[in-house]
């Protein structure tokens, strides 16, 4: 096994403590639990446990009922009240415990951890991938069994199976000091959020303000590999800016799934807030009245960009670029460049460089970052600009832009349309995928 997750905790195990409440302080894994035979207080067999119930508001949340098998295939719920001990392998309720059907479905701040959390898949938000839930464990405090983490470990998998003796005893022969006889990997709880997908309660170990905190790309292959239910849940969970930079990243069948499954209102709202060169991918993926009520959605600026871009073929250095550019007359100096760079700064996603264009709009050179940062602020754009290395027509095809920007060593392909007037620019993150993908 790799070396420990420092995120996780290394535990040994040990048996709980049998007794009234009292017991001594230890731990149980819910695998241990199910399977366990149900003694009425007279020591006869009344059912096995399949399953326990929680309140999952608390950050470490009590067992509050049991649930078992009878043996007429019934299933009963008893209160963890009614639990007089745990005894070697069974539990022994006490004499005025009584057996009650199972609601169905459950309130909605009760959870069962078998039927609705094990082998469910949860969201690890520091190591942004999707692991699934292999046991669930407990601590015992004072009594009380409470919801401590969630084992999302390979050593969870093999105790669930029956198969820890056997498999510690091999690993033990062959290695005593391996790690995987020491850790199991688990995910503390109080991490861990309820979701409602609508057809089952799944869990997701995610937290709005962490959402943020993911990089976009993460956040797009963690939806990727979630369910449809989950994954709707999980971006309605996103706030405006961290969904539109999510959407950026993700194939165009995830966006406009996502994007469908949102209200309108909402939808427009992280279509502004999205490059229009990105927002018009998803919205070309829309049918025709959706697009058309999206965007009488979006405020008439944006709204005007992005349909300006759908106007072009999606190869097409027309429809691969992004107006979102910072472009200025020869006679403005360094000085408002730099502050016209720091106006936009939210955004702009990438400064490379800014264009320079005369007073009907066409582009007559450059000035990258470092010109600007090197001269004096009150020197003219046109005294510092050098020659644009090449520029792409609207309907360039998105090989002849990648020629470009591999000939000349662009990150950044400025596009301009017939009278030579600069109308958005190509930038290398957008021509690789489609390279790449695209044939």
């Amino acid at each position: 096994m790799a070396g420990q997750d420092p995120r996780t905790e290394s535990v040994a195990a040990a048996p709980l403590g049998s007794g009234a409440p009292g017991w001594s302080t230890g731990f149980v894994f819910l695998s241990s639990l199910l399977g366990r035979p149900i003694l009425g207080s007279e020591g006869a067999r009344i059912g096995r446990l399949v399953d326990v119930v929680v309140a999952p508001g608390e950050p470490y949340p009590p067992i509050v009922s049991l649930v078992y098998a009878s043996p007429d295939h019934r299933r009963l719920t008893v209160p963890w009240s009614s639990v007089e001990r745990l005894e070697g392998r069974r539990v022994v309720l006490r004499p005025t415990a009584a057996g009650e059907p199972l609601a169905d479905p459950l309130p909605p701040d009760r959870l069962l951890l078998a039927a609705e959390v094990l082998d469910k898949q949860i969201v690890d938000v520091e190591g942004a991938k999707v692991v699934r839930v292999n046991d669930l464990h407990f601590l015992d405090i004072k009594g009380t069994l409470r919801l401590a983490h969630a084992d999302v470990g390979f050593r969870g998998l093999v105790r669930r199976m029956g198969w820890e003796r056997l498999v510690d005893g091999l690993v033990a022969g062959f290695s005593p000091k391996a790690r995987y006889l020491k850790a199991d990997l688990l995910l503390p709880w109080k991490l861990i959020q309820p979701l409602d997908s609508g057809r089952e309660k799944v869990r997701l170990d995610i937290a709005q303000r962490q959402l943020a905190e993911i990089h976009p790309a993460d956040l797009a292959e963690i939806l990727e590999d979630l369910d449809r239910f989950q994954r709707a849940e999980l971006f309605k969970r996103m706030d405006v800016a961290t969904a539109a930079e999510t959407l950026e990243e993700s194939s165009a069948e995830i966006t406009s799934e996502l994007i469908n499954q949102v209200p309108p209102e909402r939808a427009a709202d992280i279509l502004e807030e999205m490059a229009p060169d990105d927002a018009a991918d998803v919205l070309s993926e829309l049918s025709h009245e959706t697009r058309q009520e999206l965007l009488g959605k979006m405020e008439r600026p944006d709204a005007r960009e992005v349909q300006a871009l759908l106007g072009f073929p999606s190869r097409s250095a027309g429809g691969l670029m992004t107006t979102e550019l910072v472009k200025l007359e020869s006679e403005a100096t360094v000085g408002a460049a730099l502050s016209e760079i720091r106006r936009r700064a939210e955004e702009l996603p990438l400064v490379y460089e800014i264009f320079v264009i005369d007073g009907a709009g066409a582009l007559r050179g450059l000035c990258t970052l470092k010109d600007l940062v090197a001269s004096d602020g009150s020197t003219p754009l046109g005294k510092v600009m050098r020659e644009t290395p090449a520029a792409v027509s609207l309907d360039a095809d998105v090989r002849d832009v990648a020629d470009v920007a591999a000939k000349y060593n662009l990150v950044s392909v400025p596009v301009v349309d017939e009278a030579g007037r600069l109308r958005g620019m190509v930038t290398v993150d957008d021509i690789l995928p489609e390279v790449l993908h695209g044939g």
